[in-house]
C-alpha cells in the first residue's frame, strides 16, 4: 500500500510539472507567432507611407497631376552663400526640360535671391519656352562683385538659341546688387551688353574690381566687341548710393554719344592675315590731318593691338517690376559702342605705332568680325 502510494504520488507531480512547462511555453508561442524578429521587419518590410495627418502642412493638399506629355521639372540649382555687408544671401533656380524638334535641354523659368533666414529678397521669372521649331533656353548665374569700397552680387542672363547667326561675342545681361539700409536691392535695371566678363578678374566665384574710385565706389571692367576688337568698357559701381554708371565721363546716357574717350584693347589670339605682303595706313592721331604712313604687315610681322577711340553709349534701364515685363528687352538698359559709329584703333606693327579706321584696313591686318 506504501508503495502504490508513493507511486502515486510521483505521477502527479510529473503531471503538474508538465503542465506548468505548456503554461510557461504558450505566450512565448503566441508572441513568436505575431511579429518576426526586429531585424526581419526592418530589412524586409518596405517603408509604409505616413497618414496624412502626420505630414507636414505644407504637404496636407493632394499632388498635382502632370499633364500628359509635360516634361518634368528639373531639380533647382544653388549658387551660394555669398557674404555682402556681414549678411549670407544665396541664388536658387527653377528649370524645366524643353525641347524642339532638333534639340532638347534645360531652361530657368525663375530665380530667387534669398537671405540667411530664406526669405525672399528678390525674383524674376522667365518665359517658359514653348515646343517650337527653334530651341531656346535660360540660364543665370551668379558671382560675388568684390570691390575695395563695398561687396555686391553680379548676376548674369544668358538666352541661347539654335538655329541663330554666329557672332564673335553673344549679347547677355549683366545685374548689379548691393546692400542698401540693410536689404539686398538692385542698383537699376539689368544692362545688356554685347561682350561679357573679364577673365583676369574672375576668381573663386568672385568678380574683382579693376580699382577704387575715391571713398565709396569702385571701377568693375567689361568686354564690348567693336565690330573688329574687344575692348575694356569701365563701370562704375557707387556703393552708397546703389547706382551705375560709366567711369569715364565721355560716355552720356540716354543714347548719346561721344567720341572723346580711348579704351584698352585686348588682345587677339591669331590674326585671318593671308599670309601676302600687303600695307596699312597708320594715322599719327584718331583723325585724318596730315599725312598716314604706309606700314608693311608680313605673315610673320609682331601686331599689338592698343586703344580705341569711339563713340560709346549709356542707357538707363526702365524701372519695372521683376516678371511685370514681357522679357529683359523691356526694361534694360546697356552700354557699348554707338551704332554706326567710326571705330579707331591704335596698333603697333613691328615697332610703328598709329592709328588705323578703315574697313580695308582691319581686313589687311586680319581682323575678327561678325559674319
Amino acid at each position: 500500500m506504501k508503495k502504490f502510494l508513493i507511486i502515486a504520488i510521483g505521477l502527479l507531480a510529473a503531471g503538474v510539472a508538465l503542465f506548468g512547462w505548456r503554461f510557461l511555453l504558450r505566450p512565448r508561442r503566441l508572441s513568436s507567432a505575431t511579429a518576426p524578429p526586429a531585424q526581419v521587419a526592418v530589412t524586409n518590410s518596405p517603408p509604409q507611407p505616413q497618414p496624412a495627418s502626420a505630414q507636414p502642412a505644407a504637404q496636407d493638399a493632394p499632388p498635382q497631376t502632370p499633364a500628359a506629355g509635360a516634361a518634368p521639372a528639373a531639380p533647382p540649382k544653388h549658387f551660394g552663400p555669398f557674404a555682402i555687408a556681414g549678411q549670407n544671401f544665396t541664388v536658387d533656380l527653377e528649370t524645366k526640360s524643353i525641347k524642339s524638334s532638333d534639340e532638347n535641354g534645360d531652361t530657368v523659368t525663375s530665380m530667387e535671391i534669398r537671405d540667411a533666414a530664406g526669405a525672399v529678397q528678390y525674383r524674376r521669372t522667365f518665359a517658359a519656352a514653348e515646343e517650337k521649331d527653334y530651341f531656346e533656353s535660360w540660364s543665370v548665374s551668379a558671382l560675388l562683385l568684390g570691390g575695395t569700397n563695398g561687396t555686391g552680387l553680379l548676376l548674369n542672363y544668358d538666352v541661347y538659341s539654335e538655329p541663330s547667326a554666329p557672332e564673335e561675342e553673344p549679347t547677355s545681361w549683366f545685374q548689379v546688387f548691393g546692400v542698401l539700409n540693410g536689404k539686398l536691392v538692385p542698383f537699376g535695371a539689368p544692362l545688356e551688353v554685347q561682350g561679357g566678363l573679364l577673365d583676369e578678374y574672375t576668381k573663386d566665384k568672385t568678380y574683382k574690381a579693376a580699382r577704387p574710385l575715391g571713398m565709396q565706389a569702385d571701377a568693375f571692367e567689361f568686354k564690348v566687341w567693336t565690330g573688329h576688337c574687344r575692348m575694356v568698357f569701365p563701370l562704375r559701381v557707387d556703393w552708397a548710393l546703389g547706382k551705375l554708371s560709366p567711369a569715364q565721363e565721355c560716355a552720356k546716357i540716354s543714347g548719346q554719344t561721344d567720341a572723346g574717350c580711348q579704351y584698352r584693347v585686348l588682345p587677339e589670339d591669331q590674326l585671318s592675315t593671308s599670309g601676302d605682303v600687303t600695307f596699312v595706313r597708320l594715322w599719327p592721331n584718331p583723325q585724318e590731318s596730315g599725312s598716314p604712313m604706309k606700314t608693311v604687315v608680313k605673315k610673320d610681322s609682331k601686331v599689338d593691338l592698343l586703344m580705341a577711340s569711339v563713340p560709346t553709349q549709356w542707357t538707363e534701364g526702365k524701372a519695372l517690376p521683376p516678371g511685370g515685363s514681357k522679357g529683359l528687352a523691356d526694361e534694360a538698359g546697356g552700354f557699348g559702342v554707338a551704332q554706326d559709329s567710326d571705330l579707331w584703333l591704335k596698333v603697333r606693327i613691328d615697332g610703328k605705332e598709329g592709328w588705323m579706321h578703315s574697313e580695308e584696313d582691319f581686313r589687311a591686318l586680319g581682323l575678327p568680325e561678325d559674319e
